[in-house]
């Protein structure tokens, strides 16, 4: 007799990971970020920037032990998201063990003044995106400097019955800022960070990136 079942169809994966080493480079980050907007001075402007300072796209191939093992972490959480994500699928190779490359494609860092946030927008030129926190006050909350992604469906939704209702009232989820993690996400997600008030700068790093399944 068949049973019956409910299929979670095309789910959104969001990874979150911490880095137990962050505190023993964050000072070195820092300064290093203080020494670039001193030698650069220029800061990208884009209509989804608020009150903040935003590097050129290279961060990647900047020569920094510090960013080196930042980039080491993140490319080693891309890594882990993809094989999670397509676990059935690797599962299914004839080689049992594969090779995987990242491919980061860009990077950047920002640093946030009081009141600095990014407006809703996406990395579609990837296929995961990623932030990473190097600074931010500790009291923080999801209401504050965080993180957000707006539900990917493509119309509207507005039945609010019983039956619609947690397509209809979820339509952000938010992730408090935190020194040391690194999220994740498929890049085609509508994103943006929250207006930010603390005693200190919030500064992140993100990046685009592929991965390569070499067979």
């Amino acid at each position: 007799m068949n049973k019956n079942k409910i299929y979670p169809l095309w789910p959104i994966f969001v990874g979150e990971f911490h880095n137990e080493e962050h505190q023993g480079i964050k000072n070195d980050l820092i300064e290093f970020f203080h020494n670039y907007e001193k030698e650069i001075k220029t800061s990208r402007v884009g209509v989804e920037n608020h009150n903040l300072f935003e590097s050129k796209y290279n961060l990647h191939k900047e020569k920094s032990e510090s960013l080196s093992k930042v980039f080491n972490f993140i490319a080693k959480g891309f890594l882990a998201m993809s094989s999670n994500i397509n676990k059935e699928y690797v599962q299914k190779l004839e080689n049992k063990n594969p090779r995987f490359d990242v491919n980061i494609k860009n990077s950047w860092f920002i640093r946030y003044n009081n009141g600095g946030n990014v407006m809703p927008h996406d990395h579609g030129e990837c296929s995961l995106s990623c932030v990473y926190y190097v600074q931010a006050d500790d009291n923080l909350d999801t209401k504050n400097g965080s993180t957000y992604f707006l539900r990917p469906f493509s119309r509207g939704f507005s039945h609010n019955d019983f039956g619609g209702l947690k397509y209809a009232s979820e339509n952000t989820t938010s992730f408090k800022a935190e020194e040391g993690k690194l999220l994740i996400w498929p890049s085609f997600i509508m994103h943006g960070s929250k207006p930010y008030i603390g005693e200190k700068n919030r500064i992140i790093i993100s990046a685009n990136a592929d991965v390569i399944l070499n067979k």
